[in-house]
């Protein structure tokens, strides 16, 4: 396994792992999204062999969001995510992390419940379909 920053060469695998993990998803990322992202934010890509997985980091002026991580489905349950979030808690700056995550989505609340995010808010009606938990954590 290697980590390490995604680059121009990565847009299209990116593009084909949003599609796999997030199909049908209102909130999933066009293949222009990650053109303008590989300029003005942080990508981290994960390989096996091929890229399977990116963690995506929006960079604000006092934190970082936590805006979309992927890991396609085959390789789920290997620790991957845990090996990006890990990842990125060396390599950005000391600043608070946040995200937003379905309130059903109970595995990602749990994996970065293991990271020290703690949960701030419940976001009414955030996603089109279910509320959402904002999650912040201090640096």
């Amino acid at each position: 396994m290697k980590i390490n920053r995604a680059s121009k060469e990565d847009i299209k695998r990116l593009f084909e792992i949003e599609n796999s993990v997030f199909k049908d998803d209102a909130f999933a990322l066009k293949l222009s999204s990650f053109y303008y992202h590989i300029k003005s934010s942080i990508i981290y890509k994960v390989k096996i062999g091929e890229t399977v997985g990116y963690i995506l980091w929006l960079k604000r002026k006092n934190f970082f969001r936590l805006y979309s991580l992927a890991i396609l489905d085959k390789y789920q349950g290997l620790g991957l995510a845990s090996s990006l979030i890990e990842y990125s808690l060396k390599n950005l700056d000391k600043k608070p992390l946040q995200l937003e995550v379905r309130i059903s989505n109970k595995k990602a609340i749990t994996l970065y419940k293991k990271f020290g995010f703690k949960e701030v808010k419940i976001l009414k009606e955030y996603y089109k379909d279910e509320d959402g938990v904002l999650m912040r954590l201090e640096r």
